[in-house]
């Protein structure tokens, strides 16, 4: 259904993933505070705006692309009842005059589309339905509390690791007594031979990870909402000095600590002539 905005509403569109859909939410209402206005629409795909529930008294509202009617503003900047895009590749000449050779944390970035103080993220807040159903859910799937692994193999941004290789996590993790379970999102994802595929909205991802105990994931959006979950996250890089470059000459950190969220997390990097197995036997211990 085709709509418009009202004189007092903001609208911001941020890039159609979840670490992207999550940092906005997160930003919303200090950009309230900090600009006016009534409320922020959140300028995604129906199949993000379950990361809105993580912000339930956040004044924010969804927005489908295809219905909105009022033209994107192109240049860097926002203005009231105007579109706007906070997605810091659009605006990179921008940072690369400002930050060129800097150490930068990519959600700097964010902030300054926004004129925020960094860091200004609230923290998410699971609803008493949201952990409900994830609880309905983890019995469902008839999971094991504090004895179960969640595998994330998917990063959008990030280089991979092969099928192959989390199949060895996976085995490592079973010979353990862990139930392994592969995060299932849609027909585009593979479930890890030797685990069962798992279906978590984003609204239930904190707590249904919070009964499993223990979360493995490439670096990637899932990680950013899960920061203030108190689990066993092992992040995995694929190398010390990551390949993405996103901002040419610019050093983007991504830990989540330096990206200004909390951090729980430990963080297993893979050495540059480390043999697999030996990576594979610190990822099972939980070591750095």
């Amino acid at each position: 259904m085709k709509t418009g905005l009202r004189p007092d509403e903001w609208a911001i569109s941020p890039a159609s993933h979840l670490g992207d859909t999550y940092f906005t939410c997160a930003l919303a209402e200090a950009f309230l505070g900090r600009h006016g206005g009534s409320r922020v629409r959140i300028v995604v795909p129906p199949r993000l705006w379950k990361t809105l529930d993580l912000f339930p008294d956040a004044r924010i509202a969804p927005l489908d692309p295809d219905d909105i009617t009022t033209p994107f503003r192109k240049e860097r900047g926002f203005r009231l009842q105007q579109p706007f895009y906070m997605r810091p590749l659009q605006f990179g000449s921008e940072f690369l005059s400002e930050y060129r050779g800097q150490t930068l944390p990519f959600t700097k970035t964010y902030h300054d589309i926004l004129n925020l103080p960094f860091p200004s993220f609230a923290k998410p807040r699971v609803t008493e339905q949201s952990r409900h159903s994830a609880t309905l859910r983890f019995r469902e799937y008839g999971l094991h509390e504090g004895r179960t692994v969640i595998l994330f193999p998917l990063s959008f941004s990030l280089r991979g690791f092969t099928e192959e290789f989390w199949i060895e996590i996976a085995r490592g993790f079973a010979a353990r007594g862990f139930m392994v379970m592969t995060n299932w999102v849609g027909e585009s994802d593979v479930c890890i031979p030797g685990t069962h595929p798992l279906s978590i909205p984003i609204d239930e991802l904190i707590p249904l990870c919070e009964m499993a105990g223990t979360v493995v994931a490439s670096r990637c959006g899932v990680c950013d909402v899960l920061s203030s979950a108190h689990i066993d996250l092992r992040i995995l890089y694929h190398k010390q000095k990551l390949d993405w470059q996103p901002l040419e000459g610019i050093n983007p950190q991504w830990d989540l600590g330096p990206c200004g969220l909390e951090d729980h997390a430990t963080y297993i990097r893979m050495g540059a002539s480390e043999p697999p197995n030996l990576f594979v036997e610190r990822i099972l211990a939980g070591g750095p």
